[in-house]
């Protein structure tokens, strides 16, 4: 019964509050607002509202306030694809073509299919792109997944990189399969089952008058407490990203996950969705279950965090215990929350075993998410790639729990949401070559336009002044 009364940390139930209090009270200085909520399947064991949504107003952050979810809303969209398979309506192991309209993907370069497992995985090969950002003009999803698709680089099922655009893929057959758009689907079968009446999904918050207006009095911060003022994502591809709620409907969605209640029809599927999809290589360690990533903490947990341009939140679930926790900021990128004070409720993250680092071979790492095309390909030298020693106290492999593998004879990092790979010399100091041509290239076109700019304007000076002399010769005394 003792044992009953304490978190997975070892810390009293009744002592939470105290320790993240003074947690906040250490990091007051950089802290803008925060709102984090622990529970377990019978209700609320601690809520914490913290600082300021303005500070230079005094709008203190309250349960009226709302948050950006970021990414933490993608698993809204893996809830909808359970939901379509637990009817029969798709199937995770299908080539995804089967679900889209004929020649959608223009950018295939591999024979094996894509299936939507390996979408949930982010095991579909794409490399990083810039869907997620694209300015909302109007186009609907379809429309904005059929321009500028990204590469890809890597074999389905055998590269974890974070995707946006393999959500949106998921989103967009959510749409095909069930004949709404997915702002509806989601509103029918997750939003009003669960009473969340506070949460917005679509660009503009437009779909919920609340947080329209209580996200206009809100001003966003960055890591350090510097204001980014109002700063809102106006984003076309919605689903992997947009959604906005209060804490209470975070806390709805997070705790009917932790029950496992209201979503689904049959109890199988709550054992389905809690099922590895993939797990870290050599071991049986679940790295990702249908599109939720796995942490290592003191125990394991199951979830998925968000940044928006502001904001940033977190979902974690012990199913094991049976304890949650959600965090939301108005800081974008922020790690002291939503990284660090999970500690407090579910124990010391787990360290990379010695063994990783006395294997680890040093050399040039990048990470499986960059852009290996178009005009952002220049950022696959920094900050993708970095130089990486076997350090035990290199923050590379010591920052998160990691996992040292080899595949096609090269070394690979794995660590939640995606892989890190070992890259030739010879290839990052071409990339460095190409990198500075550009740049050179770039500093000549700008002087080249400086030095015509500067004739023209000497020609265009000295034409006037040969006009006024001319003009005082004509008209002087004859």
């Amino acid at each position: 019964m003792a044992e009953e009364q304490k978190l997975p940390s070892g810390t009293d139930r009744d002592k939470i509050g105290q320790k993240i209090e003074s947690f906040v009270k250490e990091h007051e200085k950089t802290t803008a607002g925060m709102e984090t909520v622990i529970f377990d399947k019978n209700g609320t064991i601690y809520q914490g509202n913290f600082g300021y949504m303005d500070k230079e107003k005094g709008i203190k952050a309250d349960d009226d306030s709302v948050f950006e979810w970021g990414s933490a809303g993608k698993l809204m969209v893996w809830v909808s694809v359970m939901q379509l398979w637990e009817e029969g309506k798709v199937n995770l192991e299908e080539d995804i073509r089967n679900y889209l309209p004929e020649g959608f993907l223009k950018t295939l370069r591999y024979d094996k299919p894509i299936t939507m497992l390996d979408l949930m995985n982010h095991q579909a090969g794409f490399e990083d792109s810039s869907h997620a950002y694209l300015e909302n003009k109007g186009q609907n999803i379809e429309q904005i997944l059929a321009i500028n698709q990204p590469a890809q680089l890597y074999e389905p099922g055998t590269m974890t990189g974070y995707s946006n655009f393999s959500t949106g893929l998921a989103a967009y057959i959510v749409e095909r399969i069930s004949g709404q758009s997915f702002a509806d689907y989601a509103r029918k079968h997750i939003l009003q089952p669960l009473g969340m009446n506070k949460t917005s999904l679509l660009t503009g918050y437009k779909d919920n008058d609340y947080v329209l207006e209580k996200r206009k009095e809100e001003i966003t911060y960055d890591i350090n407490g510097k204001s980014l003022g109002v700063n809102y994502m106006n984003i076309g591809l919605y689903p992997v990203g947009l959604t906005a709620s209060t804490m209470g409907d975070f806390q709805r969605f997070a705790q009917a996950l932790l029950k496992k209640e209201k979503l689904f029809k049959h109890a199988e599927t709550w054992t389905t969705l809690y099922t590895a999809t993939s797990n870290y290589p050599g071991t049986d360690m679940p790295l990702n279950m249908h599109g939720f990533w796995t942490q290592e903490y003191g125990t394991p947990l199951v979830g998925h965090g968000g940044n928006s341009y502001g904001f940033s939140s977190y979902i974690l679930l012990d199913l094991k215990n049976g304890i949650g926790m959600t965090i939301m900021t108005n800081q974008g990128h922020e790690e002291v929350y939503n990284y660090d004070m999970p500690a407090l409720v579910f124990g010391a993250k787990k360290k990379t075993p010695q063994e990783t680092f006395d294997k680890f071979p040093a050399g040039n790492y990048r990470s499986a998410r960059y852009y290996e095309t178009g005009p952002l390909s220049f950022t696959r030298i920094f900050p993708r790639t970095s130089y990486v020693t076997n350090s035990a106290d290199n923050k590379f492999l010591n920052g998160d729990f990691a996992v040292v593998s080899e595949q096609n004879g090269t070394a690979k990092v794995t660590y939640a949401y995606g892989d890190t790979f070992k890259v030739k010399d010879i290839d990052v100091m071409r990339d460095w070559a190409v990198l500075i041509f550009m740049v050179v290239g770039v500093i000549y076109a700008l002087l080249q336009l400086l030095v015509r700019g500067g004739l023209d304007l000497f020609r265009l000076v000295f034409k006037k002044i040969s006009l006024k002399h001319l003009k005082n010769f004509v008209s002087g005394p004859i």
